[in-house]
C-alpha cells in the first residue's frame, strides 16, 4: 500500500538440513489504530494515480 504497488513481496523458502539446526521467528510491527495508511504522496502523480484508498490502520 505504501509504495502504491511499486514494490512487491518476494517469494521465499527455507531449506532444512538434518545436520544443522534451523531457527526462525516472526516479527510483527503494529502501528497505533489511528495511524493513517495509504500510498506515499511522493509516489503519486498524474502518471501514477493511487491504487489504494487511504484509511486508518483500524479500518485496514
Amino acid at each position: 500500500v505504501l509504495s502504491n504497488g511499486k514494490y512487491k513481496s518476494v517469494l521465499h523458502r527455507s531449506l532444512v538440513s538434518k545436520d544443522d539446526v534451523r531457527m526462525s521467528w516472526a516479527v510483527f510491527c503494529v502501528p497505533p489504530l489511528e495511524t493513517i495508511i495509504g500510498p506515499l504522496p511522493q509516489l503519486i502523480n498524474e502518471n501514477n494515480p493511487p491504487l489504494f484508498t487511504t484509511k486508518s490502520y483500524k479500518e485496514f
